[in-house]
């Protein structure tokens, strides 16, 4: 007798024995039980979960000799010649090899003929997206009005390549990857039936790697069986090699890192497994995309085409990449697969893009100094950016006295005499040390970071009132002195205005939303209070902007010695004003 292979020895031959798609299944079943049968269905999905089995299976259920019934009985000749193939009421099209009009309506022609003595003739056609237009309007009429005795199932992966007039004459079926730990324990039920030693972990290995596809799984444990004796995971790993999605994952978590050895590791790992090259760039690019929609829109998991586990993983590393991040390494990747059409060197054309996206330094262009200032950022936490390290905190002796704020909540330093230089900020006297800062929210926030901030948080206000927006433009933070932060705006009408708590609160808002925190908000007008430059004399229009940097926040809070110490720049001339 001829072998059998397994995914055709252990095909599903009911609605029970379909792994992973129990809402098809259970609707199915549903249907043929209530008489409420479709004359055409559309089943789509990934390879190898089910798609043409359930065709059968429905096939089966509609002409079994005890039917239609949803527990077809697999004895009678109608269900034993139907899962053989043989029977002359269920009609299977493989649409890639007969995808020309001619052939499709050589098909259609038998469709008003009766049945050989089933209820149903049941016309199967996979991988339907194949066929030509002319085709499909040739099936269009068809399937918009079969006679009674014929239902058309159509099966496809690539749905998005079905015409919509063909789509809206059918009932959509949406079929899922069948999850990692279900296909597991099926393999190792038939592992058991066909006694084949193999190790549990080792089945769990062969379900990862078959994505999903119960097909590809029992090939895979077909072939171990092969191997003889005890199968281990070592003897797996050897066979299979690693899973694309993993050395993905491994190549952002070394561009994230900033690890070009890594990248090349994996890179080299991928070239050695025979994958092509400009496959591997639109994976990076799928792979980046659902990094992306985790980070950004975690709701929108269906629009992420990924199995369970690797959702679970992607979630994890999407915490370790900056947005920012994996649009820049898109960028790259898309630009080399440009070139790609017309260039040979396909592998150095991607390792190029990955070294950019890895490496911001080597990328002269404007996107690279954006890269190079996100990492600057995410290094010193500014700007509402995710911080890699702790913030620096300040030494209080080190900060300039925040100014005080017309309220009694903050009581006004006591000035001493000017600095020599009018760039240094006036300091309290000696004779009276300031008391101790009260604690903020976030000890790490201090003055000089709600200024870097503020642009930001002036977005954020707009966003949630544009007339308030209006009241902060031009405004500036002048003092934070325990969890009081004191705001210096245009004139006393915005002051007043601002001091409505509506108006208040909206502020707090949106310095919570760029900073973490939530001060108490006090406002002075320009000109009065402690919002005064420190040579006395009121601020001039020009430094009253938006985020406008202000002469008594400290060197370590400087956004020119930032962005000086994180790029290793060097000021090459000053010039003074007027």
């Amino acid at each position: 007798m001829a072998y059998v292979s397994l995914y055709r020895k252990y095909r599903s031959q009911d609605f029970e024995e379909i792994l992973g798609q129990e809402h098809v299944s259970r609707t199915l079943a549903n249907a043929i039980d209530d008489g409420r049968v479709h004359h055409a269905y559309l089943f789509t999905g990934p390879r190898g979960t089910g798609k043409t089995s359930t065709a059968r299976i429905l096939a089966k259920a509609l002409n079994c000799e005890k039917g239609p019934t949803s527990k077809p009985c697999g004895k009678c000749n109608s269900c034993v010649a139907i899962a053989e193939g043989s029977s002359l009421d269920v009609i299977e099209l493989d649409a890639a090899s007969h995808s020309s009009v001619d052939s499709t309506r050589e098909i259609l022609a038998g469709v008003p003929l009766a049945t050989a003595g089933s209820n149903k003739k049941v016309y199967v056609i996979d991988e339907v997206h194949m066929l030509t237009p002319q085709s499909f309007n040739a099936l269009l009429k068809t399937l918009e009005e079969p006679p009674p005795h014929v239902v058309f199932v159509l099966a496809t992966t690539e749905a998005h390549k079905v015409l919509p007039t063909i789509v809206s004459r059918t009932q959509r079926f949406d079929f899922r990857r069948i999850p990692a730990d279900v296909l597991q324990d099926h393999l190792a039920k038939i592992a058991k039936q066909e006694n084949i030693d193999v190790a549990h972990e080792a089945l769990g290995i062969v379900a990862r790697h078959s994505d999903g596809s119960a097909r590809d799984a029992l090939s895979v444990l077909d072939q171990l069986s092969s191997m003889g004796g005890h199968i281990a995971e070592e003897d797996v790993e050897r066979l299979l090699g690693g899973r694309t999605e993993d050395a993905f994952a491994e190549l952002f978590d070394a561009i994230s890192s900033h690890d070009l050895n890594g990248v090349f590791r994996v890179i080299e790992s991928l070239v050695a497994r025979g994958a092509d090259m400009r496959q591997t760039a639109l994976g990076v690019l799928e792979h980046a995309r659902s990094l992306l929609l985790v980070k950004t829109a975690p709701e929108a998991e269906s629009l992420i085409d990924a199995s369970p586990e690797d959702r679970l993983e992607l979630v994890a590393a999407a915490g370790n990449v900056g947005g920012t991040a994996l649009v820049r390494t898109m960028d790259l990747v898309a630009h080399a697969l440009t070139e790609m059409r017309n260039a040979p060197a396909h592998r150095l054309l991607l390792e190029i893009a990955l070294i950019r996206a890895t490496s911001p330094e080597t990328d002269a262009s404007a996107s690279g100094l954006l890269g190079r200032i996100e990492r600057l950022e995410r290094r010193i936490g500014i700007a509402g950016a995710v911080e890699d390290t702790p913030a620096p905190s300040v030494p209080a002796q080190a900060e300039a006295p925040a100014p005080a704020r017309p309220s009694k909540a903050v009581p006004k330093p006591a000035r001493g005499k000017p600095a020599a230089k009018p760039e240094v900020a006036e300091r309290p006297a000696a004779a009276e040390p300031s008391p101790p800062r009260a604690p903020a929210e976030s000890s790490h926030v201090g003055l000089g970071h709600i200024k870097d901030a503020w642009p930001a948080t002036l977005k954020e206000v707009s966003k949630a009132s544009r007339r308030v927006g209006a009241y902060l433009t031009p405004s500036r933070p002048v003092g934070f002195e325990g969890d009081v932060l004191a705001v210096e705006v245009q004139s006393a009408f915005h002051r007043d205005a601002m001091t409505q708590p509506a108006n208040r609160d909206a502020l707090a808002n949106a310095v919570f939303a760029s900073l973490g925190i939530k001060p108490e908000i006090a406002f002075e007008a320009r000109g009065e209070g402690s919002g005064s430059s420190p040579s006395g004399t009121d601020p001039s229009p020009a430094n009253l902007v938006e985020g406008a940097p202000d002469e008594t926040q400290t060197v370590d809070h400087d956004p020119i010695e930032l962005v000086k110490k994180g790029l290793g720049a060097e000021i090459v001339e000053e010039r003074e004003d007027g």
